[in-house]
């Protein structure tokens, strides 16, 4: 009879209440282990928060290392540009240097002017100004000529441009081009005035027309540049490339180093990427305005720079088979009075004048003092965060563990009476206050470093007398790193050993909190089995009120059939 699972549906009586309050009754073990277990969980957050602090205070501890004590530093005498570095371990001291001569590196010059001109006639009447091949693109706007404004478009053809020059000076300044000497010349009859600071247009600029005080002006150079971005075909070289194997490939070697090219697919650009990629040991680079290529050697000194190609190629299209080489020069220098040194590079380190892990870099000729002195401050800032970590420790263990008293109302914190954790912040104590034995120097306790308690009962530490901390770093170095470094009763390893005991698997701190992780871990299987425990009572109880409602319906059901049967009885006498 599924429908008198409803309770009261028979009886009357809501039994389901019943049994959620006899249930909610049950639950009160449960209650009062989740409660335990809460309480345990705001022990291990404690717990956890104090044993992640003491591991930053041993990192901060492990991060004051001999290296730390031999970090130097650096200053260069004057306002020179000279840097300087200096390794741990660096000799300190001054060093005086004298630069006679820079490096440099070589260079393959190539010759100038190895395109064509911007136009193979003296005819200009085709030759639009957005497709010229000058050292840079012409600008729209305008340009003056003796007070007048010159305006141009890029679609205007060089014609246009100086028919516009004659018509805008009333005929007074004509312009021609001469394809012989690839120049551009202004002619008047009297002193020609180029430009105004308000011009908008570059055209002047980029016909290389500039103010001479004449009556005639030509450009101060060749226009025509190589064309960078097409194939190599195309590119305007006076010279073309005639040694490719048909199929356009070819080659040049630089320093010994082949460089692959094809003249139908790679354009000047592509080449000068593919000579700095490679291992040729150059920069490549090319030049519009003087219309030349250079080579540089990416080491600086006096070493040799070769390039080779077979028949006409790349480097004599481009110049560079026929350029200058400018061999570089070594640096010369001395140090402290000494005898000359040579070095092919700028940085002058141990290599060339023997002072191990000092390196000054130079770039220009002259006496600088370089002075290389212990990096105190580095010292000083590790210190400083030691402290910092050893404060935070303590502050946690105030915290978890302080008791207060406010309107008569005790509150305590998680941690409160816990002998372990008071054991930690008392012997951290210790090891801030107490004086090391068995190491040499003069100081024995972070005292003799002005490092003291903030208060008579702080746990607090502070730079009581930064003068005397920087006192003992500038005078007294040594006797600092002997007191944190002695690899037998130094403070970092006292302090490290006893933060490991307490913090690795087996110590105070690392047991403490295994020991609530397993307790939590067992309340969870208590609250299991209770609440399984429950779940089962919960039905036991659902079916016997089940079965209460089935009865009640049954006799419910009987005496309705007895007062019919009664009822008939009656009606028939």
């Amino acid at each position: 009879m599924p429908g008198l699972q409803l309770s009261g549906l028979a009886t009357g009586f809501d039994w389901k209440s019943v049994v959620d309050q006899l249930m909610e009754v049950s639950r009160t073990p449960i209650k009062r282990l989740q409660n335990d277990q809460k309480n345990l969980n705001t022990q291990n957050s404690a717990l956890t928060e104090i044993r992640n602090l003491i591991l930053q205070l041993d990192t901060s501890l492990k991060s004051l290392n001999t290296e730390t004590f031999q970090t130097r530093s650096t200053s260069v005498s004057g306002n020179s540009s000279w840097t300087a570095s200096a390794s741990a371990g660096t000799s300190t001291g001054s060093y005086t240097f004298n630069v006679t001569q820079i490096a440099t590196a070589a260079k393959q010059i190539g010759t100038s002017d190895i395109a064509k001109g911007i136009s193979p006639t003296n005819s200009v009447s085709s030759l639009v100004l957005s497709n010229i091949n000058t050292a840079q693109p012409v600008t729209a706007g305008f340009f003056t000529v003796n007070g007048q404004q010159i305006t141009i478009a890029t679609t205007d053809t060089l014609q246009d441009v100086f028919d516009k020059i004659s018509t805008q000076t009333g005929g007074a300044v004509t312009a021609s081009y001469n394809a012989s000497t690839d120049r551009v010349t202004l002619t008047s009859s009297s002193t020609i005035t180029l430009g105004s600071s308000a011009d908008t247009s570059n055209f002047l600029t980029v016909f290389k027309l500039f103010n001479n005080g004449s009556n005639t002006i030509t450009s101060s150079d060749k226009l025509g540049t190589a064309k960078t971005n097409v194939p190599l075909t195309q590119a305007g070289f006076n010279t073309s490339i005639t040694n490719d194997d048909g199929s356009g490939n070819s080659s040049f070697k630089i320093n010994g180093v082949t460089i692959n090219y094809n003249i139908n697919t790679d354009s000047i650009q592509s080449v000068i990427s593919k000579i700095n990629n490679s291992s040729a040991g150059v920069t490549a680079s090319y030049d519009p305005v003087a219309d030349r290529f250079i080579l540089t050697n990416k080491n600086t000194g006096n070493l040799g720079l070769t390039i080779e190609e077979s028949g006409t190629g790349f480097l004599a299209a481009s110049g560079l088979s026929s350029g200058t080489f400018q061999a570089g020069t070594n640096a010369v220098f001395t140090v402290n009075g000494g005898s000359s040194i040579i070095s092919t590079s700028n940085k002058l380190d141990a290599s060339s004048h023997g002072i191990t892990g000092l390196s000054v870099t130079v770039d220009s000729t002259g006496t600088n003092t370089v002075t290389v002195t212990n990096n105190t401050s580095d010292v000083k800032s590790k210190i400083e965060d030691i402290i910092a970590k050893y404060n935070a420790v303590q502050s946690a263990i105030d915290k978890y563990t302080n008791v207060t008293v406010s309107n008569n109302k005790v509150t305590s914190g998680p941690l409160a009476g816990n002998s372990n954790i008071n054991e930690i912040s008392s012997k951290l104590r210790s090891f801030m206050f107490n004086s090391l034995t068995g190491i040499s120097g003069s100081i024995k306790k972070l005292d003799d470093l002005g490092i003291d308690f903030s208060g008579t009962s702080s746990s607090s530490l502070t730079v009581k007398n930064p003068s005397k901390l920087q006192s003992a770093l500038t005078n007294s170095l040594n006797d600092v790193s002997n007191f944190f470094l002695d690899q037998t009763n130094g403070f970092v390893k006292k302090l490290t050993d006893y933060i490991s005991n307490i913090t690795n698997t087996g110590g105070s701190l690392y047991t403490q909190i295994d020991s609530i992780n397993k307790q939590n871990k067992d309340i969870n299987q208590q609250i299991e089995t209770i609440e399984r425990q429950l779940e089962f009572q919960r039905k036991m109880l659902e079916n016997s009120f089940i079965q209460m409602e089935q009865a009640s319906s049954y006799y419910q059901k009987q005496g309705q059939m007895l007062n019919s049967a009664i009822v008939q009885f009656r009606n028939s006498r």
